[in-house]
Parts: C-alpha cells; structure tokens; sequence
C-alpha cells in the first residue's frame, strides 16, 4: 500500500474519532491517533514524516474549507443533507472534497476519485463505493475540475 493512501485512510479514521470528540483539535486527536492506533507489526508506535504531512494537509484542508466542502457535498447529494450521510462516506467525501478544490495539490482527478472508491469499499458498506463515486464525480462537474487535473 503507498504512503498517499495509507495517509487517507490514517485521516478518515481521525476524521471519523473528532465526530465523537467535538471539543478536540486536529493536532491533539492526531497525536492522540498515533500514539495509540499507529502501532507496527513490532507493538510499538510508528511513524512516517511525509505521512504525518500529508495527514495533517487533508485534515487542515477538510477544516479550513468545511462549509464549502460541505456545501458541495450537499448540492451534489440531492435530497440530502450532510447530517444524513453515513459518517464513513461523510468523511471520505470530506477529504476527497478538500483534495479537489485545492488546485494547488497537484492531485489529478482520477487518483482522488479512485482512492476514495477503494477507501470506500474498504471502510464502508456494500453501497459506499458507488455512492462516494456519484458524489465525488457530482462534486467534479459543478467545479469543473475533471478537465483541470486529468
């Protein structure tokens, strides 16, 4: 597994506990997150500088542009809000969301879409991947983003 995609998946897992932890910043709940879940083969705490960065990239990006994110995710959603959505497809819509609108990243399209399916298929339900997929390609065509990062 590359390092981009297990830094996704370490994010949407500290997405997913800051649900439950309203109180808690990003830089708490990811010291929290590697301190006690990011443990290696050998028991003990493991981790990568350029997966830390990452990590803290998509969840400074997911924070800093919630309400656009989320604003988004809704209008691409039809007929749901943001609260009905499945905290696991919430979440990696979320941070596939920040990638897209941060031109800056360098991303393409087709690799964020494509980790979030997988991601999806992994962490979600028999239906996430085509849901997030829907969504996330939804989300490309009122940004017009499919033709700025192939």
């Amino acid at each position: 597994m590359g390092l981009r995609r297990r830094s996704r998946e370490k994010t949407l897992q500290i997405l997913y506990s800051l649900e439950f932890s309203k109180g808690s910043n990003i830089k708490d709940s990811v010291e929290t997150y590697f301190k006690y879940f990011n443990i290696s083969s050998k028991g003990e705490p493991e981790q990568d500088e350029e997966e830390s960065v990452f990590i803290l990239y998509l969840l400074n990006e997911v924070h800093s542009n919630i309400k656009k994110i989320e604003s988004l995710i809704e209008d691409a959603a039809l007929n749901w809000r943001i609260d009905r959505i499945a905290l696991i497809e919430r979440n990696i819509l979320r941070m596939s969301v920040a990638e897209l609108i941060d031109e800056k990243n360098g991303v393409p399209f087709k690799a964020t879409i494509n980790e979030a399916i997988d991601i999806a298929k992994k962490f979600g339900s028999k239906e996430s991947s085509s849901f997030v997929n829907g969504i996330i390609n939804k989300v490309a065509d009122l940004i017009d983003i499919k033709n700025k990062k192939l």
